[in-house]
């Protein structure tokens, strides 16, 4: 009998170096409970070690004989992401947090897991990896067992999530049945083009997105997300506004690049009114939440979804666009998602200096008389809240100029202007947010905890936030 399979565990050694690791992390925990702060720096160096054996085997072909896509930057995108949390999540276990080393050991296995639904050409094994990454979501969210807030966080996502994956199974039985051929490789199959001439395989397409709609938090599928944000801790929150969203967003570029219309071209135009009416109503949404917001987390979840409506415009345009604009649109949205994983963290890490592990109820108001408190935070605050304004030359206005170029040659000119729109409503609550940092004190904010080991990585990511931008011009 013919091998179906060949084994290539070369090409997951990045993923299997952070289950592994977070494995050995779970045992250490047990045995050496005191020991958290060495538990701690072994986790970090797992996260690196992974994004180095993701460089050192890095490949354009596929492996297991197309289940699994070639590894590339997202790895070791998401990887990173996972890094910057556990850092948070040192700072969250130091003001109280409890079993600061198994959230770690839970957080690498979300992020390689994550890894994996991205790289998988095979739905059935997306949807496996997608679930395994959102049960460690599920505990991640509720990790403060004594917050009602964070209960009801996990209580919220697990309902939220359960449908989402009823609905990517069901899209995907519905994609599976309607195939005239049977292969590994399901999302670039034979049959693929011939299957849009079906009623059951569009509206398996149509679940498999709602599906990942519902990862990036994009309308309709986007009122989960605020609470679930306040009531989580700031390191999951974090993971949850970068690290899933973005392989939400990568997942839908990869199945709306592989769509081809040549062979229905009267699906191609409703096909992208769709996707541009869903992407400007997340824009929409997003930014009129953000307006009427005061609490800083459910601010960032809002931010989120209107970031998430900038990027449906990247995907509108490269559905619109095809194959003619694939290294254009692969460039643009792995610069947009580094952009905002550097602002959003950048952010996060100033949230998770002030007292307390419960920071559900920070608001703005909390942030004044910053400027005195910490040069590095308020310097911090300033450059990623105007790189997510996108005010030039941080590395977000570049992001945003990238994706309406794309928009500009796929001739989207409504989603253009709801764009730039959405973009100059969100100045007024980004400003002010900034505004309340230089602000004089009353005397009644919520108390400011400098951390000075976490210093070096806000410097860090607020310089990535300038200099990125402005790398751009030089290439």
């Amino acid at each position: 009998m013919e091998n179906l399979i060949s084994f290539e565990w070369s090409s997951l050694l990045p993923e299997i170096t952070l289950f592994c690791g977070a494995i050995v992390i779970l045992i250490t925990e047990a045995f050496l409970p005191k020991r958290a702060v060495l538990i701690n720096v072994f986790s970090a160096a797992v996260a690196i070690l992974s994004v180095v054996l993701g460089v050192l085997f890095a490949r354009d072909t596929v492996a297991f004989n197309g289940t699994l896509g070639a590894s590339g930057g997202f790895g070791i995108f998401i990887t990173a992401c996972a890094l910057l949390s556990i850092l948070l999540g040192y700072g969250f276990s130091a003001k109280g947090g409890k079993k600061g080393c198994e959230f770690s050991a839970v957080l690498l296995i979300s992020a390689a897991a994550l890894s994996i639904f991205v790289r998988a050409q095979n739905l059935m094994l997306a949807f496996v990896a997608l679930e395994c990454a959102t049960i460690s979501l599920y505990a991640l969210s509720a990790w403060n067992p004594n917050k009602a807030t964070s209960l009801e966080a996990s209580a919220k996502y697990l309902v939220n999530a359960a449908v989402s994956g009823g609905l990517f199974l069901l899209g995907i039985a519905f994609i599976y049945g309607s195939g005239l051929e049977s292969k590994v490789d399901f999302l670039a199959y034979e049959n693929f083009t011939l299957g849009l001439g079906k009623v059951s395989f569009v509206l398996g397409i149509l679940l498999v997105v709602s599906a990942g709609l519902f990862k990036i938090s994009a309308f309709p599928f986007q009122f989960w997300s605020p609470d679930v944000y306040q009531g989580s801790p700031t390191p999951t929150s974090a993971f949850f506004a970068v690290g899933s969203k973005a392989a939400g967003v990568v997942f839908l570029a990869k199945v709306f690049m592989a769509l081809d219309f040549s062979a229905v071209p009267h699906l191609a135009d409703r096909g992208v009114l769709a996707a541009s009416v869903i992407a400007a109503l997340t824009i929409a949404v997003g930014n009129l939440g953000g307006l009427t917001q005061t609490n800083v987390k459910r601010l960032m979840a809002f931010s989120g979804i209107s970031n998430a409506g900038y990027l449906l415009v990247l995907l509108t345009a490269g559905l619109k666009l095809g194959s003619t604009s694939t290294n254009l649109f692969e460039i643009t949205l792995y610069f947009y998602l580094a952009a905002y994983m550097f602002a959003n963290y950048g952010i996060f890490f100033v949230i998770n200096q002030f007292d307390g592990t419960d920071d559900s109820n920070l608001n703005i108001s909390d942030f004044r008389g910053l400027i005195k408190k910490s040069k590095i935070s308020e310097a911090s605050m300033v450059v990623n809240l105007a790189s997510l304004a996108g005010i030039p030359p941080t590395a977000g206005f570049f992001g945003k100029l990238l994706i309406l170029m794309m928009a500009w040659y796929a001739q989207l000119y409504i989603l253009m202007a709801v764009m730039i729109l959405g973009s100059a409503a969100s100045i007024f609550y980004y400003f002010s947010w900034m505004r309340a940092t230089m602000d004089v004190p009353e005397g009644n904010e919520c108390k400011f905890e400098k951390m000075r080991s976490v210093a070096p990585t806000i410097l860090a990511l607020s310089l990535a936030t300038l200099l990125f931008g402005v790398s751009l011009i030089k290439m």
